[in-house]
This record gives C-alpha cells, sequence and structure tokens, in this order.
C-alpha cells in the first residue's frame, strides 16, 4: 500500500474535492444536525457522498499535498488538483447517513434509516483519473436493497449496516432493524434475506400483529437492538461429518454481539460460507449477565456497541449520556457465588480466577457467560467544563444518536468516539495486555501479573472541538483513519477536512512492573525516566468551529486561559522538569567523568610499573629456558652413559639382537645363493664358448639384454654390499 507523505495531506482542505464538498452543502437546507459518517477509504482512495447531487466523489490521497508543492511553487491553479465524480445509475431516494466499503473495494454500501443500496465501483478506478485539472466522470452501477422491505415499509427503521467479514464474495450485507431482527443479503441477490435472525425479548404473534397495525413504532413495545459488531472468528467444531468443510475448507462462525437501548447485550454465532439447510440453526444467548450489578444496567440509552479484537473479547458500550463502559466477556466461575461477586469493590480480585482459567483462544459464547465491567469512562463535552457532559435535556432531544464508536484499522487497542462536540480517542492498554497473556503459556501466568492486567488505565483524549457550548451544534459528518501513517481525517458539518496525526496523541503511560523478590530487579534506563516525566495527562483538542461562529469574550477569554494553562502544565513545566533532570544528570557525569579520568591516570601509571616488570621477566625467562635446555643435555649424556654401560642387556636390546642374527642368516643364504650364480655362470661361460662357432661373433643374448642383466647384477651386488657393511657396524658395536 502505499504511503502518505510527512506533511499529512496539508492541502486536502483546500483542494477543489474539498470546494465542492462546500458548495454542495451551501446549497442544502432545513437538515437535521446529527453525526454521520459520509466519508470511507479504499487503499489511498477518499469517497464522500454528495447529497445534493447523490453521488460519490473520490480523492486521490496521494496528489493532495503534490499540487500543493505545485501550487506553492508555481502561484498558478496545478494540474494534479483533480477527483474523480461516480454518478449512480439508480440514485437512492432516501437520507443517506453512513457509507462504507467491503474488503476488497468492489462495493460501497450507502444506508440511512429508511433504505440500503449498494454501488459496484468500476475495477480500473486508478485510470479513471482526470488527467488535466477538474473532475472526471464516471458512472457505476448501484440497486436497492429488499426494496419492498427496507424501503417501502414506513414501520421499518434501519439501525446498522456493515459487511460480514467472513464473506467469500464480499458481497454479504448484515442489516440490523428496528423490529429486533438481523437480515443477511448477498448484494448480487439482494430481493430476500438469506437468513434472519431475531434477536431481543421474544413477544407474541398477538402483540407483534397490534404493534404493526397500529402505526406504533417497534420500540413503544419493547426495547430496540440499536447496533452490533462482530467479534474474533472461530471454526465450527458443531458438525463432525462432511457438511462441516467444503472442498477441504472449513467453516468459520463470527460471533455477533448485538445492544439494546437498555444495555442488554445478545449475542450469536454465524457464517455465510455455507448456507444449507444441514447447517446447525443458530441460538441467539442473551441477555448477558453484567457484573458487578447495577439497578440502571449501566444506563437505559444505550446507543452504540464496539468489540475490540482481542481474545477474550472486549466490549465497548457507549450511552448517549456520554458514558462508555469496558466489558470483558469470560464464562461464568463454577462456583456460583453472585451475591458476594456483585458487592466486591475490587473488580481485579473478581476476575483473577476467570481469566487463570479462561481460555485465551477464541472460542464460542456460551450460555453462561458473564460481561464484567472493567471501567467506565465520563467523556466531557465541553471543553471549557470538563463537568458539562452530554446529559443535558436539551442536548438529548437535538441530537438522535449522541455517540457512534469508530474502530481504528492501524491500532486494535484504539478507537474513536465521534459525537456532536468532536471526536475523542481513546486508548485501552488492557487489548495488548490480554493479547500478551494469550501468546504466554498457563503455567507462566500468574496472579500478580492478571491483577494488573485489570488495573490498568485507559487514556482519553480530546482531539477534535467542533462546537462551544454557547454555539450551534455542528456534529462531525464523517471520519476515516488512513493506516500508513496513522492519521485522522474529519469532515466536519462546515464540510472543512481537518487531517490530524495519530502519532502525537496520549498513549499510556509507562509503569515498571513489580517484581518478586526471586526476580532480578531492572534498572529502569534514564530514557525511560524522561518518557514518563514528558508523558501528559491531558491535552488541548484541536478547535474548528462553524465558519461565522462568534464566541463571547468570556469563553474567548476562559478558552485562551485553558490553551495556556496545558501549556504551561502538560509542557513548560515537564520541561523545566526534565531539564533540571537533564542539568542534575549531566552535573553526575561530569564527576564520573572527572573521577574516570583520575583513575586513568592511575592506570597509566600502573601499566608503567607493570611493563618495566614485565620485561624483567621476560628476561629471567629467557636465562631460565636457556639453563634448563642445558640441564637436559646433560642429563640425556649421562643417562645414555649409564644405560650404555649397564651389563644387562634391555628387552629392545634383545629384541634387536634377535633381528640382527636373522639378518646374519639371511645375508650368509644369500653369500652362497651368489657363488652358485657364479659358478654356474662360469659353467655356462666355458660350455658356449665350446659349442660357438669359431666363424660367429654373436652370443644368444642380444646387447640390450646383456646391458639389463649386468645392471640387475650389478644392483643386487650393491644391496648385498649394504647388507654386508650393515653386518660389520653391528658386530662392531655388539663387540664394543
Amino acid at each position: 500500500m502505499a504511503t502518505l507523505s510527512h506533511k499529512y495531506l496539508a492541502g486536502l482542505n483546500n483542494s477543489q474535492f474539498s470546494q465542492i464538498i462546500k458548495e454542495q452543502k451551501n446549497k442544502q437546507t432545513g437538515q437535521v444536525k446529527k453525526v454521520r459518517s459520509l466519508l470511507t477509504t479504499i487503499e489511498h482512495y477518499l469517497f464522500a457522498w454528495d447529497k445534493v447531487d447523490c453521488c460519490l466523489l473520490v480523492k486521490n490521497l496521494l496528489d493532495a499535498d503534490s499540487w500543493a508543492e505545485d501550487k506553492k511553487d508555481s502561484g498558478a491553479k496545478p494540474s494534479k488538483d483533480r477527483y474523480l465524480k461516480i454518478t449512480l445509475t439508480d440514485a437512492p431516494v432516501f437520507q443517506v447517513e453512513n457509507i462504507q466499503s467491503n474488503l476488497d473495494g468492489s462495493l460501497i454500501v450507502l444506508s440511512g434509516p429508511q433504505g440500503v443500496a449498494y454501488v459496484e465501483l468500476p475495477s480500473n478506478l486508478p485510470s479513471l483519473e482526470a488527467k488535466q485539472q477538474g473532475p472526471s466522470v464516471k458512472s457505476a452501477r448501484s440497486s436497492y436493497v429488499d426494496q419492498k422491505f427496507l424501503l417501502c415499509n414506513s414501520r421499518i427503521r434501519i439501525q446498522e449496516v456493515k459487511f460480514h467479514p467472513g464473506s467469500p464474495t464480499n458481497s454479504h450485507l448484515v442489516i440490523l432493524t428496528s423490529d429486533n431482527c438481523i437480515r443477511i443479503y448477498d448484494a448480487f441477490n439482494s430481493s430476500r434475506p438469506e437468513k434472519t435472525i431475531p434477536v431481543g425479548p421474544k413477544m407474541s404473534q398477538h402483540s407483534l400483529h397490534s404493534s404493526m397495525t397500529s402505526g406504533t413504532t417497534f420500540s413503544s413495545c419493547l426495547d430496540e437492538a440499536v447496533s452490533f459488531d462482530f467479534g474474533t472468528p472461530f471454526e465450527d467444531a458443531r458438525m463432525t461429518v462432511d457438511p462441516q468443510k467444503r472442498d477441504g475448507v472449513p467453516i468459520f462462525l463470527f460471533p455477533v454481539y448485538v445492544l439494546l437501548t437498555n444495555g442488554d447485550v445478545y449475542t450469536f454465532s454465524c457464517s455465510v460460507q455455507s448456507n444449507s439447510s444441514r447447517a446447525p440453526k443458530i441460538s441467539v444467548i442473551g441477555p448477558i449477565l453484567m457484573q458487578p450489578a447495577a439497578l440502571d444496567n449501566y444506563g437505559g440509552d444505550a446507543c452504540s456497541l464496539l468489540c475490540l479484537p482481542v481474545s477474550p473479547p472486549v466490549l465497548v458500550i457507549a450511552n448517549r449520556t456520554g458514558n462508555i463502559h469496558h466489558a470483558i466477556l469470560l464464562p461464568r466461575a463454577t462456583t456460583d457465588d453472585c451475591d458476594d461477586s456483585d458487592h466486591d469493590p475490587n473488580i481485579a480480585d473478581d476476575l483473577e480466577s476467570l481469566l487463570s482459567k479462561a481460555s485465551l483462544a477464541a472460542t464460542d459464547v456460551k450460555a453462561d457467560s458473564v460481561l464484567h465491567v472493567t471501567e467506565t469512562l465520563e467523556l466531557d463535552g465541553d471543553i471549557l467544563d470538563d463537568s458539562e457532559g452530554f446529559s443535558t435535556e436539551d442536548y438529548l432531544t437535538e441530537n438522535e444518536s449522541a455517540l457512534q464508536l469508530r474502530r481504528d484499522p492501524a491500532c486494535s487497542s484504539r478507537y474513536f468516539v465521534v459525537h456532536d462536540y468532536g471526536v475523542h480517542g481513546v486508548v485501552v492498554p488492557l487489548v495488548d495486555t490480554l493479547s500478551e497473556l494469550a501468546s504466554k503459556h498457563d503455567s507462566d501466568v500468574d496472579q500478580d501479573e492478571t491483577k494488573r492486567v485489570m488495573l490498568a488505565e485507559t487514556v482519553v483524549e480530546f482531539i477534535l472541538c467542533s462546537r462551544m457550548k454557547s454555539s450551534v451544534a455542528a456534529p462531525p459528518q464523517g471520519i476515516v483513519v488512513y493506516p500508513l501513517p496513522p492519521t485522522l481525517i474529519v469532515m466536519l458539518d462546515s464540510a472543512d477536512i481537518q487531517v490530524i496525526s495519530l502519532s502525537r496523541l496520549l498513549k499510556p503511560a509507562v509503569k515498571a512492573a513489580p517484581t518478586t523478590s526471586t526476580a532480578k530487579v531492572e534498572k529502569e534506563s534514564f530514557d525511560a525516566i524522561i518518557r514518563r516525566q514528558l508523558q501528559r495527562t491531558h491535552s488541548q483538542p484541536k478547535l474548528s468551529l462553524p465558519p461565522g461562529t462568534e464566541l463571547p469574550l468570556a469563553e474567548v477569554v476562559k478558552l485562551f486561559s485553558r490553551s495556556v494553562q496545558t501549556l504551561r502544565e502538560e509542557y513548560i513545566m515537564k520541561q523545566d522538569a526534565v531539564r533540571e533532570t537533564l542539568e542534575k544528570k549531566s552535573r553526575l557525569l561530569e564527576l564520573h567523568l572527572l573521577q574516570q579520568f583520575d583513575e586513568l591516570s592511575l592506570i597509566q601509571q600502573s601499566k608503567g610499573e607493570l611493563t618495566s616488570v614485565a620485561h624483567q621477566l621476560a628476561e629471567k625467562y629467557e636465562d631460565s629456558m636457556e639453563t634448563q635446555k642445558s640441564l637436559t643435555q646433560r642429563v640425556e649424556k649421562v643417562l645414555y652413559e649409564i644405560q650404555r654401560r649397564s651389563p644387562f642387556m634391555t628387552d629392545a636390546e634383545k629384541q634387536m639382537g634377535q633381528q640382527l642374527r636373522l639378518l646374519e642368516t639371511k645375508l650368509h643364504a644369500l653369500a652362497q645363493s651368489m657363488e652358485s650364480l657364479k659358478r654356474r655362470e662360469q659353467l655356462c661361460g666355458v660350455k658356449a664358448s665350446q659349442q660357438q662357432d669359431p666363424t660367429a661373433t654373436q652370443g644368444h643374448l642380444s646387447e640390450e639384454q646383456m646391458a639389463s642383466v649386468n645392471e640387475a647384477l650389478a644392483l643386487q651386488s650393491e644391496d648385498i654390499g649394504g647388507l654386508l657393511r650393515s653386518l660389520q657396524q653391528v658386530k662392531k658395536k655388539l663387540a664394543a
């Protein structure tokens, strides 16, 4: 994937892509101000929904900085300031409030309270960009999803729409409706749902029919399901025969967690890989018990649910009042002591035994599972008053969905909260800690480490403020996260596009892990000390108010005072403390340096003394070696003389004597053989001379044969002579 430049899309807000969105925004009148999600990304392309022309606007993020540089250098309108406009064959007639793309970027779903539609994107999207300045227009096929039921039924309201992450074709849509049913559609065959799963409390058919015929909404009879999310998939082990696998591919089930307005959570597991009739029936579990128990079930106005990708799953439940609950889904304890656990003030002690016994692998949710609420966050709505939240009556009446949770694809432990006042970023260190525990063996996890998991503090930062308490509502209209580098792109209600680098956000404070008596204590590094001292506890959000907003003088002064206070407390004072620490460390290093110089001079002096002693020892060593050599030679001579004059023969001498006697016997035999050969030679010569013809001058053997015989005899003579000489020397040695 291509990466963005280090300037983080500085020219995106001034590009033609942003200008056309602002122009279309000015044409709109009388719309309800609420949080929407009208932005999405596919690779390095940014998609935005144009409400006026009912089309998609596409911007290549890689050109956002390059054209700004060209404009700065040339001063003219650069040619790289371009965007793509995708018109739809069947534009949706309903109000679009959410757009999102599937995993492979081939489809974009458009959803609103009254309907759902999808757009098939062209495959050659990079080649459709304009070669010159201005937009390039392309048409794309679009279609409705179950138009008769979702669009034409006034009693049904769309709550949430998401692509199923386990779809083999990336075309399956999961739609939550106000009749507390989840329907799974295939976008390419969307006339009727493939699966319909009712969730929530059961009701009789009579009450359901009366509620439909009376013209009232479904929420008038029971609590509505408002949000859902997918968990970590696991392999289906319920079927042990061939239907479990299709062409050798295992079937994976995805847990689905559904949130109701009263705070209850239901769950079930489903898959879209196989829709055969032999597949097990989907069973809905819930409501899941929440501990510790609360009278109001942690708020009766829940609005959004998010499942963080970790095992065991961590669910994030948001209320319209600005409260966010973090809960871990674990199996119920073997010993059911609900009364004692409900009143235990220390939640870490409650979960200690469960985390140590729970399997950290992704498994199915059991009927006896429990949601353990580990912490509750209270977001501040107004940056000038931390106590001001989202619970005011005016705020709740003007905003249908006060908070929306957005996942961060670049960081599994971070998510974003979008609300009428702007955007909050939340970092949950519990996710990373659970991942570390899952990678360890069960015997390596101790109780102290499990307690530290539950006591990890969540970091909340107000990233972007879009309104003040006295100003009009200005909820963000869409946020997306570009992962490389981590960058947050926010489209405000005024159509301004704000780009925020996520690398500068607050991070969890670095805490030294407690060590046991047997563990080795490691000293904290100086870099870690400096980072801990520079760690910020809160920050001033980026303020982006709608154009034409005039703040009262008192709020301006208060905002300036708070900014100065934050700058002083979180930057200047901490930098002064770090400066003092660095100066102290510098003084200590200077003292250590002087001490090391003194020690170095002593070491140099000792080195000279040791060198002279080493020379003396080397000379003594050479003298001793020569003396040892002469003594060794004298000892060898003495031992030789003693051995030579000894009257008794050793075993080696006796063995040598036997060998010499054998050699003498062999030499005697060889001498006799030589004499016999010589006599035969003489006899042969006499006979040859007698038989030779006086006229013939040539012998029986040729000259070459005679030469070879003479050479062989000469060699034998030399060998015999050598043996005789050796025998004489041995005799002399024995005689001596």
